[in-house]
């Protein structure tokens, strides 16, 4: 089951020098799909496809780096649309 990981980040931790090196660590180790940041770094969206056993480590891996709650969201995708399916 996809999930989008939600962090919202303090205003001091985007600024610090290190912190995208250690954030791009963090992303390869928790095995993210994509990534997606808004508010100029300070919201950051993840897509995730991970085992139901690792969303604790990956909750307390994002926990260390930067000190806030992670949110686990479940993806939501509208089925594939194919084209018109009215009849006459």
């Amino acid at each position: 089951m996809r999930l989008l990981l939600k962090v919202v980040l303090p205003a001091a931790v985007p600024a610090a020098p290190d912190f995208e090196a250690q954030w791009r660590a963090l992303l390869k180790r928790i095995g993210a799909l994509a990534h997606y940041p808004k508010e100029e770094g300070r919201l950051q969206y993840v897509l995730l496809d991970p085992d139901p056993s690792q969303i604790t480590p990956i909750a307390e891996a994002v926990f260390r780096l930067v000190g806030v709650k992670a949110e686990f969201l479940p993806e939501i995708a509208p089925p594939p649309y194919y084209g018109w399916r009215g009849g006459y």
